[in-house]
């Protein structure tokens, strides 16, 4: 679902839809993208993030974790 999401984004959209990796610690490749894949990362490494040799970033180090606090209401 989240696939299907990005392809809808307007390329002028103010969404970081870089920072979307898929379980496997690698960006998802498409041949609907018209090059964009490396894009990505090249926006990913601007951000400071390291790519290992095998093209995958560790998800330990980058994975998202939320401050479950931000989402109560007192």
């Amino acid at each position: 679902m989240v696939g299907y999401a990005l392809y809808r984004i307007v390329s002028d959209d103010d969404i970081p839809w870089h920072r979307v990796i898929n379980a496997q610690g690698r960006v998802s490749e498409s041949p609907v993208r018209n090059g964009s894949d490396n894009l990505q990362r090249v926006l990913l490494e601007a951000e400071g993030v390291q790519f290992r040799l095998n093209g995958t970033i560790d998800l330990n180090v980058y994975l998202w974790q939320p401050d479950i606090t931000e989402f109560f209401i007192p």
